[in-house]
């Protein structure tokens, strides 16, 4: 998998989530101690989320990072071997 088909992918997976947890992109982004443009630009696909990243999101969705990360995979159906560095 490509770099920018994982961070659509992603950003799809990161506004789903965001939703069903009845969450603005600016209270997200509150919860993240960013910006709600930010916000925008990872479920857009435009940003490559870093660990750093990534575990902020999950703290802010009050899960566990493995849990996250899990889910998220389960969404994608990747194969985690497919993705291009």
């Amino acid at each position: 998998m490509e770099k920018t088909a994982f961070n659509k992918i992603f950003g799809e997976f990161v506004r789903e989530k965001r939703i069903h947890l009845k969450l603005s992109q600016s209270n997200l982004g509150d919860r993240m101690g960013l910006d709600y443009q930010y916000i925008s630009r990872v479920e857009r696909g435009l940003i490559s989320p870093t660990l750093f990243w990534i575990i902020g999101l999950s703290n802010a969705f009050e899960l566990p990072l493995e849990l996250f990360i899990r889910e998220f995979v389960e969404y994608s159906g990747i194969n985690t071997l497919s993705i291009k560095v």
